[in-house]
């Protein structure tokens, strides 16, 4: 009996540039930075534990808010597959850090916003990031503009 010879292949992974992975760092600090000052502006209006309803339709808001956020910025820098993936875990850290440390001094760094808004401050932080992530790795098929048709996948 013949032995086959087999070889194992490794392609060398692809991945962001550094260039590319500052701007995406600065992206995401941004993007952190903009949505601390929104919700140290109107935290108080749309976390209050009183209101259920608008606390609720936050929440749900912010999925497809921020699955659209992130797949625009994929789009607009051209990932797709593992940097898409990359991307999403580049695009996010800065925002993690940032919200550890405001979360840990909610009652100062959110004045406006009453100590019990804290975990749904952050449980809707934890959403976000979670979202940003699977859009990272879930491509949508969406609808080419041009023709109509559905995106290959």
């Amino acid at each position: 009996m013949a032995r086959m010879a087999t070889e194992s292949r490794t392609v060398p992974a692809r991945g962001l540039t550094f260039d590319e992975s500052r701007l995406l760092l600065g992206l995401g600090l941004s993007i952190a930075l903009v949505a601390g000052v929104v919700f140290r502006v109107v935290g108080h209006l749309v976390l209050d534990p009183s209101n259920p309803a608008v606390v609720a339709a936050v929440f749900v808001v912010t999925v497809p808010t921020m699955w659209v956020l992130a797949a625009g910025i994929f789009r607009w820098r051209g990932h797709t597959d593992g940097a898409r993936r990359e991307a999403a875990a580049v695009l996010v850290v800065p925002g993690m850090l940032v919200d550890a440390a405001s979360t840990a001094l909610f009652q100062v760094v959110y004045p406006n916003m009453v100590v019990s808004a804290a975990g749904l401050f952050g449980g809707l932080l934890l959403l976000a990031y979670a979202t940003i992530l699977v859009a990272g790795f879930v491509e949508l098929p969406l609808g080419n503009r041009k023709t109509g048709a559905a995106a290959e996948p």
